[in-house]
């Protein structure tokens, strides 16, 4: 009988801590969601143009589609009018080997990023805001490798210079909902 009784509140002791094992949290909120019609404002600089890059349309408009096919993929974006808006600012420089001093090629050297993230409530108040200034873009070792031996010069780094910015930006832009 007390091994019966034993085993009774292993079981129900098993049963009630079971219970407890759901390991998905409910917050009671969704993930904030924000309204985004692409960057405001796209500067665009070099010390001297190059033949066979994107020009700086081009560039503003890879730049907005990854930003937003992210933004859709962390479900951040939203259509809902009333939902806060994303502003953002954007200053491209591009930059080849050499571009500051006599001897300038036609290799890309690693661009400077500056942006500004400004969320809008409905009410055109700003609400917060993340700013960065000249943030290089960093390689790997096989392009780091390639950009020394000056064989950056297919406008298809500039892709992959996108990429990382695009992605440093809604990275940003998760960091101000938290």
């Amino acid at each position: 009988m007390k091994r019966l009784l034993y085993v009774f509140y292993i079981a129900a002791a098993v049963l009630l801590f079971s219970g407890c094992a759901d390991k998905t949290v409910h917050s009671g909120q969704s993930a904030k969601q924000f309204r985004f019609y692409g960057v405001n404002n796209f500067e665009f600089l070099e010390f001297y143009t190059a033949d066979g890059y994107h020009t700086p349309s081009q560039i503003r408009d890879m730049l907005n589609k990854r930003v937003v096919e992210l933004l859709i993929e962390k479900n951040l974006l939203s259509i809902d009018k009333t939902a806060d808006a994303i502003g953002i600012d954007v200053k491209y420089t591009r930059r080849y080997i050499g571009d500051n001093s006599d001897k300038k090629t036609y290799a890309l050297s690693y661009p400077f990023f500056s942006y500004s993230i400004k969320i809008i409530n409905g009410f055109n108040f700003e609400v917060k805001t993340v700013e960065k200034k000249n943030v290089p873009f960093k390689g790997s070792l096989s392009m780091n490798m390639k950009l020394i031996a000056s064989q950056l010069t297919d406008k298809q780094y500039e892709k992959e210079f996108i990429e990382s910015f695009a992605n440093i930006i809604v990275n940003d832009i998760e960091k101000l909902i938290l």
